[in-house]
């Protein structure tokens, strides 16, 4: 399953407890929701970013028919699933969000 063509952008994470190294994941795509919460998809683990707290949540991946609908649109455009509007990140989305800074594994799964 593709999620991003070529997305060279690294999101910097560290342990639940704030210390020790940072560790890149390769990001290979994203979206957004009406609100403006972002998730990014890693290799095999979707984070959702918390910036206030500068945390990132652990996901569960986009369903089948949300995949098919994410896929369907290039980055920066938006699609519709479940009733409800998500735009898919464009690289420069990315980049602004893995340039920002480390972020902190949040233990909390939702």
């Amino acid at each position: 399953m593709q999620l991003m063509d070529q997305s060279a952008s690294h999101l910097l994470l560290k342990a639940k407890d704030g210390r020790g190294q940072e560790s890149p994941h390769r990001i290979h795509g994203g979206y957004a929701n009406a609100t403006g919460a972002i998730s990014l998809f890693c290799d095999n683990v979707v984070y959702r970013i918390n910036f206030k707290n500068r945390t990132a949540q652990q996901r569960p991946s986009l369903n089948p028919g949300a995949q098919a609908r994410y896929n369907a649109v290039e980055p920066g455009q938006t699609f519709e699933y479940g009733g409800v509007t998500f735009r898919r990140l464009s690289e420069a989305d990315i980049e602004e969000v893995c340039a920002s800074g480390s972020f902190r594994v949040s233990a909390r799964f939702i």
